[in-house]
């Protein structure tokens, strides 16, 4: 099989026009203000011009310039550029940072819906492979199948990895959106990976998923494709609501408590 392209962005928030640009602005402000060289403070510039003159004058006799004045105002003058390019630029940064905190708050709905269109693509993708070569959840059972089922078992381990990596990316993108205590109670439910999981309950082994204490498998990808249940909402609300009376959406912590399953 041909290979195939990540089935995530490198930032997924990019697929916002409005953030890319946010985000490059951010990045490009906070290199030139991380190459600026340091410069003294405009007080401090002057005062190196009148204590130069007096040291002078103390050791060898020199007397105060004439233009004593003149010197340590343009000193203190032409120290204000670089301490007023630093200012702007920690300014900047600072502002482009909230206004991503908001843009990413107003904008989450397209970038969900975004990673639960490819997360569709990989569930059609294995239901496509079931159709072909049947449930072939182990290496031996695809051996036994022959060469063509084990090109497509080889798929179905790739596509775990991949089905990985959206959830990783999911979790970030909400993180920057949602209290982490909510998201704790949400994720150990596993409102987040599958719908309706009140009404539902899911087997043993999917549930040792959700908690953390086993990985993600090809027997797992095969229930979650067969399941149809395997989601990404696309919104918060649309989560919460599916998570409503199941968890305790209203009670978070002081986002102290970490998540039980990580990737």
């Amino acid at each position: 099989m041909p290979p195939r392209k990540r089935s995530t962005p490198a930032n997924p928030w990019h697929v916002v026009p409005e953030i890319k640009r946010a985000e490059e602005a951010l990045t490009q402000t906070e290199a030139r203000l991380s190459a600026l060289a340091p410069a003294p403070s405009p007080e401090h510039a002057r005062k190196a011009v009148v204590d130069a003159a007096v040291s002078a004058l103390r050791s060898d006799g020199t007397p105060i310039p004439a233009d004593i004045g003149q010197r340590a105002a343009a000193a203190y003058t032409e120290a204000l550029a670089p301490v007023a390019e630093r200012e702007a630029l920690t300014t900047a940064v600072d502002s482009l940072k909230r206004h991503i905190v908001y843009l990413r708050t107003r904008h989450t709905e397209p970038v969900l819906a975004t990673l639960a269109g490819q997360l569709n693509d990989l569930m059609s993708e294995v239901r496509g492979i079931l159709g072909t070569h049947g449930r072939i959840v182990d290496g031996e059972t695809a051996i036994d199948a022959g060469p063509e089922a084990v090109d497509a078992f080889t798929r179905l381990r790739a596509i775990v990895n991949e089905v990985d990596a959206l959830r990783a990316t999911q979790r970030n993108v909400l993180r920057d959106v949602v209290d982490t205590g909510v998201l704790n109670a949400i994720y150990q439910a596993g409102h987040d990976q599958f719908s309706d999981v009140t009404l539902h309950p899911l087997p043993a082994d999917v549930k040792r998923v959700i908690a953390g204490t086993r990985r993600r498998n090809v027997a797992f990808l095969i229930f979650a494709a067969e399941s149809g249940r395997h989601w990404i909402p696309t919104s918060v609300d649309e989560l919460t609501a599916d998570a409503s009376g199941a968890v305790d959406i209203g009670s978070a912590d002081d986002g102290s408590s970490a998540s039980s399953f990580n990737h």
